[in-house]
């Protein structure tokens, strides 16, 4: 009687080779003679939603929804022959979706007899998802995505000199193709000036956005240029955001998160008017008008090494500061009223306007989140109101009410004062004071820099980088 066939881990996969194999990103998985699975690495976990203790012993149809003929794994035990690079779509047992590519190798001893396949997997789920939402985006024919609302200048509220200037600006922009860069802090409504600009210029193609800050890396690149079959494992011919952008506006989102080394290959693409697939050699004409975005000053991009010089020098054509609520606070009244409307007509509200208290206090508040943030509140409000027609404070958001309350003003009396002896100009004097009112922030908050950079008024990155800049 032959002796039975000893286990594959134990002749090829050893403890140590375990270990390695659960640190690489690609799945593998192995299965003997018999279809069972013997060997399952971490990748395939994440990836499967599934635990190595699951699956382990058990047969290849007892954990996927597979059969001899959708399983390459199985088709490659019947034939000893290797399959590469075969798409599959698949849901396990647990009820999860993947899309991947995959490839089979037999595994045959020194008889040259099939003990078990290998198998190799690339989750492309994701990528595929990506793809497929922007392409459907920038069609203006697909009706599977919810209707995205168009703006127009507008739908722009505020009569402040700063607000204005920045609408005379976008307005004069919109009648060109130069590209644009539009920066300011989050919240201050730098998507609604992006869509006023191309609606204005040039409604009839498509827009297509892109947040830099929520793609992963290794995809942003495929994402914007596209990818040619064979680039990587599961790639086929699939036209990138550029692409799809072409003769509209490609709308580049938190442009400060992409890497230097894609901004290097962005500017070349917005110089030439021409792209090269991921995998690709020739060349492609795609031409879009890029309108770009950054949440913090350009200059302080730059200088953080958060933005290449000769990109910004490209994209920056036109430049358009959109301000913060705190400098803009006599728009106020006319965006609370705005806000007021809306949210009356969704909640079946008769609510009329806010109490002069609440004015007040909205006028000494700080509002780090913007108007973003404002509406946010006047939603809190209509939430809660009943049948009241007036918001009072007791309808607003305890966070607010406690920054608030929490605020003690810095007396400038003070800082004047210990400066009154000093020489010093007033560039060197407004430092000074920034400096001061920085460490008494961060010395009241203990050192939290999310909690001061609120408190103050600024972004996370904003107060890092004076921080730095002081060397506090």
């Amino acid at each position: 009687m032959n002796n039975p066939l000893p286990k594959i881990d134990e002749i090829f996969f050893p403890v140590f080779f375990q270990k390695m194999l659960d640190i690489i990103d690609d799945c593998v998985f192995v299965i003997d003679h018999n279809g069972k699975i013997v060997l399952f690495n971490d990748a395939n976990e994440r990836l499967d939603n599934l635990k190595r203790e699951q699956v382990l012993g058990k047969h290849l149809t007892e954990v996927y929804q597979l059969d001899e003929h959708s399983s390459i794994s199985l088709q490659v035990l019947n034939t000893k022959k290797p399959v590469v690079d075969k798409y599959q779509y698949y849901v396990t047992l647990a009820g999860y979706q993947v899309s991947a590519i995959s490839s089979a190798y037999p595994i045959l001893n020194n008889a040259n007899k099939l003990i078990g396949v290998i198998v190799t997997t690339k989750n492309i789920t994701k990528f595929k998802q990506m793809l497929d939402f922007h392409k459907k985006l920038a069609n203006p024919g697909e009706q599977c995505l919810p209707t995205i609302k168009q703006y127009s200048f507008h739908d722009i509220i505020g009569e402040s000199p700063l607000i204005k200037m920045s609408i005379a600006i976008a307005e004069k922009a919109a009648q060109t193709n130069s590209p644009i860069l539009v920066y300011g802090e989050t919240g201050t409504g730098k998507e609604l000036f992006v869509q006023s600009i191309h609606n204005t210029s040039n409604a009839n193609e498509p827009i297509v956005s892109l947040n830099c800050a929520a793609v992963p890396e290794n995809l942003l690149e495929g994402l914007l240029f596209g990818t040619a079959r064979g680039a990587f494992t599961g790639a086929v011919d699939q036209p990138g955001l550029f692409e799809e952008a072409s003769k509209g506006t490609l709308f580049l989102d938190e442009l400060n998160s992409m890497s230097t080394n894609l901004q290097s290959k962005l500017l070349r693409a917005v110089e030439t008017g021409r792209i090269r697939r991921v995998g690709e050699t020739k060349e492609r004409v795609a031409n879009p008008r890029i309108i770009s975005a950054l949440n913090l000053p350009p200059l302080e991009a730059i200088d953080r090494n958060l933005l290449r010089k000769d990109l910004f020098y490209r994209l920056g054509v036109i430049m358009i500061k959109l301000p913060a609520l705190r400098e803009r606070k006599e728009d106020l009244p006319l965006l609370v009223q705005h806000f007021i409307q809306k949210y009356n007509y969704t909640f079946k509200r008769n609510v009329r306007q806010i109490d002069n208290d609440v004015l007040e206090l909205f006028k000494n508040y700080h509002w780090p989140g913007n108007v973003r943030e404002l509406e946010h509140t006047i939603e809190y409000a209509m939430n809660l109101i009943g049948s009241d027609n007036v918001i009072k404070q007791i309808h607003l958001p305890p966070i607010i009410l406690d920054q608030i309350n929490s605020s003690d003003p810095l007396e400038v009396e003070t800082l004047i004062a210990s400066s009154s002896n000093h020489n010093q100009n007033l560039k060197s004097l407004i430092a000074s004071f920034e400096r001061t009112i920085i460490e008494n922030m961060l010395e009241e908050t203990r050192g939290n820099v999310s909690a001061a950079a609120k408190r103050l008024g600024l972004n996370r990155q904003s107060l890092d980088y004076k921080v730095k800049k002081y060397g506090i």
